[in-house]
């Protein structure tokens, strides 16, 4: 069965659809065990069911693309790639769910979809689709073009409607919520390849994106991936954590009105644990005005090849004066010196992907 990695006994959020055995569960498998594991009745009847898709939705698709190692010092044996899977949507509408098929699982990280408004200037005279396609045209050997963080240097996208990575499966939004696509918008795939280990350049392999969407929502909603060890690249110095310790913890804070934007509040209704190769626990609180603290999820043994959204069976208010903190924990004993945060499969992030909803009176 696959991983549920949040707790799950109602100490720290609940979440829907969980996977999480119950006590009773647990204590039926230890007795079992305890029992010297007899076997069971055989049975020839079972057969499996096939796994959840959205193969009748819209398909989006990169090229056949053979990824190189070109990360630099923060990635070394990494590639970031964007493509222009979109580039104009015909209408607008709102995405409930979305699912990603990699043609290579062994060398991506993860994928990205980003909408970007083609209009807007991003520099005198110079617009996102000018951009993206002066970004494109300086590549012409190779599909696509280099985009560490986002989507590429000297562009603005709009927001991540899609946020997959390993283990994850089809992601469905709560009831009632929709991600607002624009007519007119570009729709840009990042895809994040890792060949550690691979010694040599792979057979190209296409990643795509399906979506499926309607055409009205009750409320709409987007998506943030705050991480504030990655953001301490932008500083003087980085945050590195040291080598060769069982347990550092780094935490980081957000203040809810630097995000809220005047709202009077935002609803959080799912989180999208990541860390990476060092990762071991994750938890996110809310620390409120009057300094008392909630817990909204609580990871205790991090596994990088299951990495889901987890929805929350009830949002999570936030108002402004509320303060996030998320606090990560690493194992460093395989590090061959100091961890720097950053975007390669052996640096570290402590982000957690936020799904949130405006609330408007």
């Amino acid at each position: 069965m696959p991983p549920w990695l949040v707790t799950d006994d109602g100490t720290c959020g609940s979440f829907r659809d969980s996977r999480a055995l119950t006590q009773e569960q647990i204590d039926t498998i230890v007795a079992w065990a305890d029992g010297g594991a007899p076997e069971g009745e055989p049975r020839t009847d079972l057969v499996l069911p096939p796994l959840p898709s959205l193969a009748s939705a819209t398909e989006l698709a990169t090229p056949a693309f053979a990824p190189i190692a070109q990360g630099g010092a923060l990635a070394e044996t990494d590639e970031y790639r964007c493509f222009l899977v979109e580039p104009s949507l015909a209408t607008d509408s709102y995405m409930r769910a979305s699912e990603v098929v990699v043609g290579n699982a062994a060398l991506t990280h993860h994928v990205l979809l980003f909408d970007v408004d083609p209009t807007l200037e991003v520099a005198p005279g110079v617009t996102n689709a000018d951009a993206i396609a002066a970004l494109d045209d300086a590549s012409p050997d190779r599909e696509g073009w280099p985009c560490f963080g986002s989507t590429g240097d000297g562009t603005a996208p709009g927001g991540v409607p899609v946020s997959w990575a390993p283990g994850q499966g089809i992601a469905r939004l709560p009831d009632g919520i929709g991600y607002p696509l624009h007519a007119g918008s570009m729709l840009v795939m990042q895809v994040h390849y890792n060949l550690a280990g691979t010694g040599q350049t792979p057979a190209p392999f296409v990643t795509r994106v399906r979506l499926e969407t309607t055409d009205t929502t009750e409320r709409e909603a987007f998506f943030d991936l705050p991480d504030g060890l990655l953001e301490s690249l932008f500083g003087p110095t980085p945050d590195a954590l040291a080598a060769g310790e069982a347990e550092v913890d780094y935490s980081w804070e957000l203040d809810v009105a630097d995000i809220a934007g005047g709202l009077p509040g935002l609803d959080v209704l799912g989180v999208l644990p990541h860390m990476h190769r060092f990762g071991v626990r994750q938890r996110f609180e809310i620390i409120h005005a009057d300094d008392t603290v909630s817990c909204g999820s609580d990871v205790q043994h991090w596994d990088f090849a299951w990495q889901i959204y987890y929805m929350f069976e009830e949002p999570i208010r936030l108002v402004p004066g509320d303060r996030v903190r998320v606090t990560c924990t690493y194992d460093t004993r395989g590090a061959e010196g100091p961890v720097l945060p950053g975007w390669g499969t052996d640096n570290e992030m402590c982000l957690l992907g936020v799904l949130m909803a405006p609330v408007l009176e």
